[in-house]
């Protein structure tokens, strides 16, 4: 079997694949159970529009918290969730209402996200694929991303964890031992935020991988192909949203007290995932760039050699030959390396300021405190 009949007939088993929708996530699989049980409790027919379910999965989890508090007798729990209690119960009940709607909306965004990204090569990127090295690899990223069994047990186990280690530095900034409820609500919270946290790797791995696909890009100037541009577009998408995810997780620290104490984290833990998203997403996108750049930079060299190897110098047409190709030679060569300009650095900037103006917002006192010994 040659070559070209073997990418041919790959690319054809993954189309089929895809359109017969056999690659699902553990969000989609859940995402239809719930769609499903619904319909079948309210009898409806037609599926349920998406905010619906962020409405049910929201609700779910007060009403959960609530029972399990009541349950455990734990009476500070059962007054942050009824919005009584002392002032200084702001903060967790700030978190308490918009943790739940926050992570619920991340796990379907960054489900819509790796979505996109197949969406993309189903569409586009499937056919100028050009190795089946690179259709294999793109293959096993899907089996990853839809590998409901480790992303289970990585939601469960991540947010039972990080639950437990939130709960605990909590504990030790408010002075006193949190609650049972309180514990188990934080928990919930966070095996909602694990399931998007999962995904979010899975993307980090395909923008790793990146850099080893071969694909068919515009010979002359493969930074302005139409791929290289959509490519940059769909994985860029995602550095704001983990900016937002980033302010928002730096005001809660605020909320419960955790900020200063945790003010160097911002820096080096909240702003690290936007920094390795960005730089994954194009420095894979240069790679593929410059390999294209060099593939053709060789051809127009090989044809130049060529002509040199006849020796025929004296003949016009030859020199005019080598003239034109040595323009186009360096005409290749002096085309961008990289799918960045302006825009796409004051983008990343951008998101970069989010976690740092909620830094700032969260310590407003000390920052008028600065203010006011300036003269």
């Amino acid at each position: 079997m040659s070559t070209n009949t073997a990418l041919v007939e790959k690319r054809q088993e993954l189309k089929s694949r895809l359109a017969a929708g056999e690659y699902a996530t553990m969000i989609d699989i859940f995402l239809k159970w719930s769609d499903r049980l619904v319909r079948k409790i309210t009898r409806r027919s037609a599926p349920l529009p998406i905010w619906f379910i962020v409405a049910i999965l929201y609700i779910a989890y007060y009403l959960i918290t609530f029972m399990v508090s009541y349950y455990l007798r734990d009476e500070r729990t059962l007054a942050i969730l009824r919005s009584q209690g002392a002032a200084a119960d702001l903060g967790p009940r700030f978190v308490v209402y918009s943790a739940p709607a926050v992570f619920i909306i991340s796990m379907l965004v960054v489900n819509q996200y790796i979505h996109r990204i197949i969406d993309l090569w189903r569409d586009d990127l499937l056919e100028a694929t050009e190795s089946v090295t690179s259709l294999e690899e793109f293959e096993n990223w899907l089996e990853t991303a839809c590998n409901w069994r480790l992303h289970l047990l990585v939601t469960l186990v991540g947010g039972l964890l990080a639950g437990i280690y939130a709960e605990s530095n909590a504990s030790d900034s408010a002075g006193v031992l949190m609650s049972y409820g309180f514990v188990f609500g934080g928990v919930f919270l966070l095996v909602y935020l694990y399931a998007a946290v999962y995904l979010l790797f899975v993307a980090i791995l395909l923008s790793a991988r990146l850099r080893s696909y071969h694909l068919k890009l515009f010979a002359t100037d493969p930074s302005s192909s139409e791929l290289i541009t959509r490519l940059s577009g769909v994985l860029s998408s995602i550095v704001y949203f983990v900016a937002v995810l980033a302010a928002y997780a730096t005001l809660i620290s605020a909320l419960v007290g955790m900020l200063l104490p945790l003010g160097i984290i911002v820096v080096l833990v909240l702003w690290l995932p936007i920094i390795a998203f960005f730089t994954l997403n194009h420095t894979s996108l240069s790679s593929m760039i410059r390999r294209v750049k060099r593939k053709t930079l060789n051809e127009v060299q090989g044809k130049v050699e060529k002509l040199q190897t006849s020796k025929n110098f004296g003949n016009p047409e030859t020199m005019d030959a080598i003239k034109r190709l040595m323009d186009y030679h360096d005409r290749v060569k002096g085309t961008r390396d990289s799918a960045l300009d302006f825009g796409t650095y004051l983008s990343f900037f951008n998101s970069l300021l989010l976690p740092l103006i909620a830094f700032i917002l969260g310590n407003l006192d000390l920052v008028f405190r600065l203010f006011g010994r300036t003269p």
